[in-house]
């Protein structure tokens, strides 16, 4: 698995592709939102260095691939990989919410997305309710 440093804006583009991801396909409109709200600049990276993180993903999903030739998008290891490079708290809570915005992008949540999206947030001490008064802050 490819590794970034820790708090970069390759570590944090890493957990929003992951999660662009999770339900199994990349939707348009979590691009469109992704540049309805500048995300690319509160992550500090240009678009194009934002796709190869998600093209880099993609490889190492595809290549992680299990015997069965099933690929598995939803696995705690490689979540927790993904998530423990990002220990700022502050930017913690930016990725959440800029994760959220972009994963209800298509109108809803799905279970997956949900599921992953919970973890984190468990993962990293946070709460649905903590987030909302964190990110009011902001």
């Amino acid at each position: 698995m490819k590794s970034y440093p820790t708090n970069s804006p390759e570590a944090v583009s890493r957990i929003v592709a992951m999660m662009m991801i999770t339900d199994s396909s990349l939707d348009d409109r979590e691009l469109e939102v992704m540049d309805e709200l500048s995300i690319y600049d509160i992550i500090g990276i240009s678009r194009s260095g934002f796709s190869q993180v998600v093209q880099d993903y993609c490889t190492e999903l595809m290549s992680a691939g299990g015997e069965d030739g099933k690929i598995r998008l939803v696995d705690k290891d490689r979540i927790n990989a993904v998530v423990d490079l990002v220990d700022d708290h502050e930017k913690r809570v930016q990725t959440c919410g800029m994760i959220l915005n972009i994963a209800s992008a298509d109108g809803r949540l799905h279970d997956t997305e949900l599921a992953v999206f919970k973890y984190i947030l468990d993962r990293w001490g946070l709460t649905l309710e903590s987030l909302e008064r964190e990110l009011a802050k902001q």
